[in-house]
């Protein structure tokens, strides 16, 4: 049974480092999730309380970065809260069209329009889009490392 788990675990990671191009999916609280049917249904002494209030922090921290990071962002570049709900739209909806490379063209592009259609100038809207995909990017290669981070201090918490 103990070599399902460890199945479901590295399935729930998977699923992880999958949410870093696919919004829908919650990276952090999956790898969180790994560790607790690691300590539920294989082994409940293994960490102490400094791994579990880490990893808990972290998955916070995560979290709230995800919520927060686009709107600094586009804002910081002038964009509206529309412009985030366009560039989501486009990581959704761009890769079934364009294949892996519509996770970049889809927001630059929708937030692109949109920023046309709310009347700003040509240079505005390039920025504003440019600024966009380069938040979205800066976050995921952020959030990887982060995740990344978690797992190996999984393994090696396992190891020693």
């Amino acid at each position: 049974m103990e070599i399902i788990w460890w199945i479901i675990i590295g399935i729930l990671f998977l699923l992880a480092y999958a949410g870093l191009v696919a919004p829908g999916l919650p990276d952090a609280p999956f790898i969180l999730g790994g560790f607790l049917i690691y300590h539920f249904f294989i082994n409940d002494t293994e960490f102490g309380w400094v791994f579990w209030i880490s990893m808990t922090l972290i998955t916070i921290m995560l979290i709230v970065i995800d919520y927060i990071s686009g709107g600094v962002v586009a804002k910081k570049y002038g964009g509206s809260t529309w412009s985030m709900i366009a560039a989501a739209v486009g990581v959704i909806v761009f890769p079934f069209i364009m294949g892996p490379i519509g996770i970049l063209i889809g927001p630059f592009v929708l937030v692109l329009l949109l920023e046309l259609i709310l009347r700003k100038s040509k240079e505005d809207a390039l920025k504003i889009a440019f600024g966009t995909v380069v938040g979205f990017i800066g976050g995921t290669f952020v959030k990887f490392f982060i995740l990344t981070a978690m797992i190996i201090w999984f393994g090696l918490a396992l190891i020693f």
